[in-house]
């Protein structure tokens, strides 16, 4: 009989201790989802829990009406620690008003660094608010880089492989 007790006041405790969990991530969710509604009014089209390193944050995505993308990336207090902002194109007037160098020449640079076969451009503006081309390039050995150009400098500011 007291071994059956045992176990009953054991699930309540695991039962309060994963209450407190789900309530944990609750406030977290619900933080991250006021932090991207000061940002901007558009609607969240995913949320989802990640994990990179042992570190877990939201990675969240919302779509306005005019084609524009926007990912955030938000700590469990929520904190957001990388906001972009992906526009359907180059002419796009949020990422127009920010550029200084065209497409063409955004290619030619990232190209010349990292030869291959784009397959894939992308315009955002990033965290710090500046325009960017994303290329993906397909490599002759197979890798797969993805390369950023500052639209206002022409400068790579990120290269890696995907």
């Amino acid at each position: 009989m007291n071994h059956n007790y045992n176990i009953i006041c054991l699930s309540v405790l695991l039962g309060l201790f994963g209450t407190a969990a789900v309530a944990q991530d609750n406030t977290a969710f619900d933080s991250c989802r006021k932090a991207v509604g000061e940002v901007t009014q558009d609607p969240i089209v995913k949320m989802k829990l990640k994990n990179k390193k042992g570190v877990e944050y939201y990675k969240i995505k919302a779509k306005s009406s005019d084609g524009a993308k926007w990912e955030f990336k938000c700590d469990k207090t929520g904190n957001i620690f990388e906001k972009e902002q992906e526009l359907p194109s180059a002419d796009h007037p949020a990422f127009a008003a920010l550029k200084k160098i065209d497409e063409e020449q955004a290619r030619k640079i990232a190209l010349e660094a990292y030869p291959g076969r784009v397959s894939e451009v992308e315009y955002e503006i990033n965290t710090d608010g500046f325009a960017v081309y994303e290329f993906e390039i397909k490599m002759a050995d197979g890798r797969e880089m993805e390369v950023e150009v500052d639209a206002g400098t022409g400068k790579i500011i990120k290269a890696e492989e995907d």
